[in-house]
């Protein structure tokens, strides 16, 4: 037993040294064979770099034509893919800068400094039209005079970027609201200016021109008598029709055709200053009424068929001054800041029967094309008359006496000075290709007084 298991060890040592020798020798068989491969491999780069080196500089002449065109093509092609590259990189770079020339104009800019005031002092203000020609300027002096301010408008002729260098601003809400539908807000005072004021605008949609006036004056009073504020009614000197007496006193009842084109306007003031008196006597609401004259300056629509823009957008393109009528009616021009600064003084002052606002010194229609015609440079244009208007009326001139007595104010700014600052503005509606906030038109009398 001791044997078997002796010859079993000797024989299993035998077989296990066998095994290690054969992997012995496996190894060093596949070593040899990558050593002849890496050499062969040595050799072949050599044989190469030999031949690139030889022939460096005597490539064979049948191989340069070819190479030399393919390298032409390869550089049109590229040439051209470049230059349309190039073309497609500068149409992205010009809607881009169209996108950023958009952008900036919605970017809030460096507000205009405003006065501080406390919490006893600072009022909440509702400006209805407050986008408009005149509410835009009073909406200026308001803020600058630190007041938190809420504009109303339905932008029907109202525009937001008479507004926009607000937008942001803590004291300054833009409501997007028709008030012929009730409107639910605080208020201290509230200005009422909401109505189409010029011929063409009120006229093109005479029910509308109506329910403004009415409905839309109803839902102000309401909203003063519900919040215990303070209401300025903005009239017109329309009240006045085409009037008997000259020039016209606040005592004056007025010639008004009540079924003309003009009526919707006219008799919607009328019906506005009734009701404003009736819940002042009714509802105790503390009201003022401002009869507003002819009133010009920045902001004014350039098509809204009024004299003054008519004559001077006309003037500036070289077209025909076209004067309505005979050109012997007068009319007499106040310039918006002083419009603005009478409906101040209204509303701080005591008086509460209406008052004339506007500049007593007057002009023909036709003397008014003169002056516009002279203060545009180079002006080439003619002046001409035309068919006359409907129920215009022939003269035109407030009596401000209670004005100057009761609100001690009276306007400041000539003629000249105010159609000056209005023609640099019309200049620059019609070189206009692009508007950024800062553009926006902001009196300079404004900041330096308020």
């Amino acid at each position: 037993m001791i044997r078997q298991s002796l010859k079993f060890r000797k024989t299993l040592t035998i077989i296990c040294i066998v095994a290690l020798l054969i992997f012995i020798f496996l190894i060093l068989k596949q070593d040899k064979v990558y050593d002849i491969q890496i050499a062969k491999e040595d050799q072949k780069s050599d044989d190469v770099q030999g031949l690139s080196y030889r022939d460096f500089n005597r490539q064979p002449k049948k191989d340069i034509p070819k190479e030399e065109s393919i390298r032409k093509m390869e550089t049109k092609i590229v040439g051209d893919n470049t230059k349309q590259e190039l073309q497609e990189a500068k149409a992205r770079i010009e809607q881009l800068e169209k996108k950023l020339a958009v952008l900036e104009g919605r970017i809030p800019q460096n507000y205009p400094e405003v006065k501080y005031l406390g919490y006893k002092h600072r009022k909440r203000i509702l400006v209805t039209g407050g986008a408009g020609f005149v509410g835009s300027h009073l909406v200026d002096v308001l803020m600058m005079r630190g007041h938190e301010v809420i504009v109303v408008d339905n932008f029907f002729t109202g525009r937001k970027r008479n507004v926009e260098h607000w937008f942001g601003h803590r004291n300054f809400e833009l409501i997007h609201h028709d008030i012929v539908n009730p409107l639910y807000v605080e208020a201290d005072e509230i200005y009422h200016l909401a109505s189409p004021a010029s011929p063409p605008h009120y006229m093109q949609n005479p029910v509308k021109t109506i329910k403004t006036n009415t409905l839309g004056t109803i839902n102000m009073l309401g909203l003063a008598r519900r919040v215990g504020a303070k209401i300025l009614i903005a009239s017109t000197s329309e009240v006045y029709g085409d009037p008997m007496v000259h020039p016209q006193p606040e005592s004056y009842w007025g010639h008004v055709n009540p079924i003309g084109p003009r009526a919707c306007y006219d008799e919607g003031k009328r019906v506005a200053e009734t009701l404003a008196y009736s819940y002042a006597k009714q509802e105790k609401v503390v009201v003022r009424v401002a009869r507003i004259f002819n009133t010009y300056g920045p902001r004014m629509h350039v098509s809204d068929g009024r004299v003054v823009s008519n004559f001077i957008m006309q003037a500036l393109q070289n077209l025909t001054i076209t004067v309505y009528g005979n050109g012997k009616q007068t009319r007499s021009f106040c310039y918006v800041s002083d419009l603005v600064d009478g409906l101040l003084a209204l509303m701080e002052s005591t008086y509460t029967l209406p008052v004339n606002i506007g500049n007593p010194v007057e002009h023909t229609i036709e003397e008014f094309a003169v002056i516009i015609k002279d203060l545009v440079p180079g002006c080439r244009s003619t002046v001409a008359t035309g068919a006359a208007v409907e129920d215009d009326p022939q003269r035109r001139r407030p009596d401000i006496a209670i004005a100057e007595k009761h609100l001690h104010w009276s306007p400041k700014i000539s003629l000249q000075e105010g159609l000056q600052r209005t023609i640099d503005y019309f200049k620059e509606e019609l070189s206009r290709t692009t508007f950024y906030n800062n553009q926006t038109y902001m009196d300079a009398n404004v900041k330096l007084l308020h």
